[in-house]
């Protein structure tokens, strides 16, 4: 069985003093139970077609080299495994993996009020890794986790990579913070060790680290599958984006811009007013509106200025709008409302629900967006290594695995790996209903 730092189910209101005792136990934890695993010739592996096989060859030809493999021609032991109801032929791997996760749960830097909100994320995610135990211990793997708290100081993250645990990891899960990305992915790059960066997304600093993998999808990625949305569900539609100027703009419309340009799709952008004229741009056809602010009071001007243009406009914009307080969701209804999303914990999902009553067991609350993070990360990285061992990005590169929250989608991207995921989600007659078709 998993040995894990004390499993003290929560109340909301300990667990600030949770984040002061993490330190203690979570340096180090293993002690999991011992597996059987049969290592099997070639010619002695279950059957898997041609077609499987010709495809496990292509994707090792040039792959093997980033991962220290030598040849195809030198592995003379493969076995069948099943990984997400697909079957491979595998090179046989080790089934023993050591994980170092590397997070700032801030225990030496609880003053501020950021602080202390940074430290309370730190402990969702957290929760919802400690959630997963369960299922990683139904594997054929041994697993031996290793937490070390960074508190975002960069001479913290320094020592830690110097202890000898570190000697022997075969994934590393974190930091969060830019520059300590680049400290750690350095260190990762020359051992040859995959790193999940689980929270910030890094774009261009990454330019030539195979071993590098961003798991939150970019607002480049976002772009190209809202694009795809688009041209699926809104075909010969215009396309209207209205820009505020501010953060989410300058992110995701920015891109959105871009990819449209990239790909010749026509648009127009539009600044955001309050007296915004809609007549003058959306015509007499069915217009798709995305609206790139985060402003309840700016998208309450849009909303009513639409009005009365009936089915013909739908108003897109982030999911963080569904956090708003004391909206007129009838109005919502009213004007075709969708939402763009990277996690899909707005709706029940019925995959979600073994987490989630394990979750309420643990800590007699429901998961936080980070807690399913931390449940979808750690499992993913499990299930891989053990499915594949070090060959996971050879396998899982340019295929869609579907989590509770999110979808792992890896792609090449500057020499890096790039999640790929994009859940829309339509609001209709009170409900949020997830769009499938793209």
């Amino acid at each position: 069985m998993i040995l894990a730092p004390n499993r003290q189910q929560l109340l909301s209101g300990n667990r600030f003093l949770w984040v002061l005792l993490i330190p203690i136990s979570l340096v180090s934890c293993g002690a999991f139970r011992k597996t059987q695993y049969t290592y099997c010739p070639q010619n002695e592996v279950a059957t898997i077609s041609e077609k499987q096989k010709d495809t496990v060859v292509e994707n090792i030809h040039h792959d093997f080299t980033l991962l220290d493999i030598k040849s195809v021609k030198d592995e003379i032991a493969y076995t069948s495994v099943e990984f997400k109801g697909d079957y491979y032929d595998v090179p046989v791997h080790k089934k023993n993996f050591n994980i170092a996760i590397l997070l700032p749960f801030h225990s030496d830097a609880v003053n501020s009020v950021s602080d202390k909100r940074r430290a309370d994320l730190m402990l969702e995610y957290y929760q919802g890794m400690l959630t997963a135990i369960e299922h990683i211990e139904a594997l054929n793997s041994k697993f031996t986790l290793h937490f070390f708290d960074t508190d975002n100081d960069t001479n913290k993250l320094k020592a830690i990579l110097k202890k000898p645990e570190m000697d022997d990891i075969d994934l590393i899960i974190g930091p969060t913070d830019d520059e300590q990305l680049k400290i750690a992915a350095y260190f990762a790059r020359k051992r040859e060790i995959p790193l999940f960066s689980p929270i910030t997304v890094v774009e261009k600093l990454w330019t030539n680290n195979p071993f590098f993998f961003n798991l939150n999808p970019s607002d480049q990625m976002q772009a190209k599958d809202f694009l795809r949305y688009f041209k699926a569900n809104h075909p010969g539609e215009k396309l209207v984006i209205v820009r505020d100027g501010k953060r989410y703009d300058l992110a995701f419309g920015k891109a959105l811009v871009q990819e449209c340009i990239a790909q010749k799709i026509n648009y127009q952008a539009v600044p955001f007013s309050k007296y915004l004229k809609w007549a003058d741009y959306l015509g007499n056809g069915k217009a798709v509106i995305v609206h790139t602010t985060l402003d309840k009071t700016n998208l309450t001007y849009s909303v009513n200025g639409l009005l009365g243009k009936g089915d013909r406009i739908t108003l897109i914009g982030p999911d963080k709008w569904l956090g708003f307080s004391d909206i007129d969701y009838k109005q919502w209804d009213q004007v075709n409302i969708s939402f763009v999303s990277t996690n899909k914990a707005f709706i029940a999902l019925e995959d979600s629900s073994s987490m989630v009553a394990i979750y309420r067991t643990m800590y007699y609350d429901d998961p936080s967006t980070y807690a399913f993070m931390g449940y979808d990360q750690l499992l993913f990285a499990c299930e891989s290594l053990d499915a594949f061992g070090k060959y996971f990005p050879i396998f899982l590169t340019d295929k869609s695995v579907s989590y509770n929250n999110t979808d792992f989608h890896l792609v090449k991207s500057a020499n890096c790996f790039q999640n790929r995921f994009l859940q829309v989600f339509r609001f209709e007659e009170m409900a949020i209903v997830p769009v499938t078709n793209y």
